[in-house]
């Protein structure tokens, strides 16, 4: 007899028979079992569904950019090219009058149509613009110049209306706020420059220019403009140092300078106005920094090609010049603008045309004399405009004056000591004033001490008789005690006590067996006398110095 099923059986029944169907299904349609198939979030099943589609979206962005940007480069390239090539073969057939007018009617469909599409393409209508303006100077050039029948004998005239075509150029930039047409106008104008070939119009046109150039900068803002026109202003100078090789003259220095170095002064001055004029460029702006390394560079590089090609006996006061230009820009910018970065560099560049100035004035050895006295007034200006790159850099100079002098000039008893002298002040005002320097490291002090330390010593030696150098040495550790105990500085402490056994070991490597008995007796008592006082100084006053004294830093 079979038992009634109850309701819950019944429900498990059904559930399995449901189960057995499902199983049926899967196996007949190919399906894995559930346990088999990985779950996966609905993040991770939309990044399966959406990244073909992405991947389409991007491929897509490219082709668009290729072809809205790329081709419209290509395409007024060729077609530029493709007139150009034009108009060159007309004039080789003799047609001089069809080819210019072929030139002129380009260079106006091509602006006509820049205009049509300056809303619906603008960029394509920016790229016809630039093109019709340079195919229209490219004509109006070959009226006169690169051709072997000039339909127009008049130079002057066709530099005119090159002019005009640039004056033309910068005015649509400004109009329509392009950079980049300012930058062909500026590259076009300091060409009909090098095309006029009389130097004193070419370099005042360059200098017009260069203005131009600044005037926008302040103006628009427009920085890159002003860093490609210094590189095209020392560019074009250059070409006429050549003898300007654009005209087809021999590559060679000109004959006469012709007073070149004004128009180079010039220059500088016009290019360091921009940081002067206008307080808001930010002071790690990349474009400001390239400015001023920029205008110093080529002024600096090109003024010593000048003098080296024409002016050699003349350096001195040149290079005096130079520094003083680049000194009153730094100045003025500091003073109107507060900035540090700027002024500093042209600052360096100033201190090392100094350099120059002061080796052509004073003869050696004197003038290491200056060269060192210099490094004292660098340091100065450092503390004035609180920047730590010209102490970095006034560093570096005196170190490698020192090696010159070393190197290259006999021994001088007020250079010696103006070296050791101008290295223990240098390292008193890094102490003094470290914080309005913002040096973090005892690196730079630690050096000039070093050095100051074995010049004051070799400064002795080479000043005093042999019989009395190790007095002068004891004397000279005694002095640095008193410092340490004065300034409350370790650091003199240690030159002492280091002072002291150098002293120690001159005494019995050379003065034992060198030195007159009465002389070597009283350097023994005075060195050993002066020694056990130092020592009865740290035996009564070590716990003090090792608790409560301040230590410099």
């Amino acid at each position: 007899m079979t038992s009634p099923e109850t309701p819950g059986n019944q429900q498990s029944t059904s559930w399995q028979a449901l189960d057995a169907r499902i199983s049926r299904l899967e196996q007949h349609l190919g399906l894995a079992p559930l346990d088999l198939v990985t779950l996966q979030s609905p993040a991770a099943d939309t990044d399966r569904v959406f990244l073909p589609h992405q991947a389409d979206e991007q491929s897509s962005e490219l082709e668009a950019s290729i072809g809205e940007f790329g081709l419209a480069w290509v395409g007024s390239i060729v077609f530029f090219l493709g007139v150009v090539f034009l108009i060159t073969y007309t004039a080789g057939l003799g047609y001089r009058v069809i080819s210019t007018t072929i030139g002129f009617c380009a260079a106006a469909g091509l602006f006509l149509v820049a205009n049509l599409w300056k809303t619906r393409a603008t960029h394509l209508s920016r790229i016809l613009v630039s093109g019709s303006l340079l195919l229209l100077f490219y004509t109006t050039m070959r009226l006169h110049f690169f051709s072997p029948n000039p339909l127009v004998d008049s130079s002057n005239i066709v530099l005119f209306l090159l002019l005009v075509v640039v004056a033309l150029q910068l005015y649509l930039a400004v109009h329509r706020g392009s950079e980049t047409l300012a930058a062909a106008g500026i590259l076009l104008g300091m060409l009909a420059a090098l095309l006029i070939d009389r130097t004193h119009i070419e370099l005042t046109l360059v200098a017009i220019l260069s203005a131009v150039a600044v005037y926008l900068a302040v103006r628009r803002g427009w920085w890159r403009l002003l860093n490609a026109s210094i590189l095209l202003a020392y560019t074009a100078h250059l070409l006429w140092l050549l003898n300007n090789p654009v005209v087809g003259n021999p590559i060679q220095a000109v004959s006469e300078h012709q007073y070149n170095l004004v128009y180079l002064f010039l220059y500088a001055a016009i290019f360091s106005l921009p940081l002067f004029l206008n307080k808001q460029v930010s002071v790690d702006d990349l474009s400001s920094i390239a400015l001023v390394v920029l205008n110093c560079l080529g002024f600096c590089v090109l003024v010593f090609l000048v003098t080296l090609t024409h002016l050699q006996n003349d350096f001195p006061p040149i290079a005096l010049g130079v520094c003083g230009l680049l000194m009153i820009s730094s100045i003025a910018q500091f003073i109107r603008t507060n900035r540090q970065l700027g002024p500093a560099i042209y600052a360096c560049f100033g201190f090392m045309a100094l350099s120059i100035a002061i080796y052509g004035y004073a003869a050696i050895p004197d003038s290491f004399l200056w060269l060192s006295l210099q490094s004292l007034l660098v340091v100065s200006i450092a503390l004035w405009f609180r920047s730590r790159m010209l102490v970095v850099v006034n560093s570096l100079i005196y170190v490698g004056i020192l090696i010159g002098y070393f190197a290259l000039s006999p021994s001088s008893h007020p250079v010696n000591f103006s070296f050791a002298l101008v290295a223990l002040a240098s390292a008193r005002v890094m102490n003094w004033q470290k914080e309005r320097l913002t040096l973090r490291t005892e690196l730079l002090r630690n050096v000039y001490l070093f050095i100051a330390f074995v010049l004051v010593f070799y400064a002795l030696d080479r000043a005093v008789p042999p019989q009395y150098v190790t007095l002068s040495w004891t004397v000279t550790a005694v002095v640095y005690f008193l410092l340490s105990y004065l300034l409350r500085s370790n650091k003199y402490r240690l030159m002492a006590i280091a002072g002291m056994l150098v002293t120690v070991v001159y005494l019995f490597l050379v003065d034992l067996a060198s030195l007159d008995p009465r002389f070597r007796v009283a350097a023994f008592m005075f060195l050993g006398m002066m020694a056990v006082m130092i020592s009865l100084y740290y035996t009564r006053v070590r716990k003090p110095l090792g608790s409560t004294e301040k230590k410099s830093v």
